[in-house]
């Protein structure tokens, strides 16, 4: 199911390479060289799964405080986890969708999804600046 969607976004995108399967039913979909999100199938449905950035260090309890809460029934993140990696050094930002989609619901939860990524990253750049000038 997930091959035939990502050949068609690989065409509509004008993507330079077609995304290629990696080990448990994922791919990694370079969208830009400084976005990738990794898309696994699932039965039923799919996952998208991207990191947002480095976790930063300075003022970190206020910065998981403003996270839970943006996690609270996925208000802040459409329905995806804002999430640390398994090192703990790396946010993260993942979404399962459990159900079968055609094309257009796809690209428009990959666009969501994308968007929520951007918005989160800009919200670190912001959060470390704040925190570098003791705003927090």
């Amino acid at each position: 199911m997930l091959d035939p969607l990502l050949q068609k976004l690989a065409e509509d995108l004008e993507l330079e390479e077609l995304p290629k399967k990696e080990e448990g039913n994922s791919y990694h979909v370079v969208l830009n060289p400084q976005l990738t999100v990794k898309i696994q199938q699932l039965d039923p449905g799919l996952s998208f799964w991207a990191r947002i950035g480095p976790c930063p260090t300075a003022k970190r309890e206020e910065l998981f405080i403003y996270l839970m809460k943006a996690n609270f029934l996925g208000q802040g993140t459409g329905g995806a986890a804002i999430a640390l990696d398994e090192n703990e050094n790396f946010l993260t930002l993942s979404l399962s969708l459990p159900y079968d989609m055609n094309y257009k619901m796809f690209k428009d939860a990959l666009e969501d999804f994308v968007n929520y990524l951007d918005y989160w990253r800009e919200e670190l750049v912001r959060h470390k600046k704040a925190a570098e000038e003791s705003i927090l």
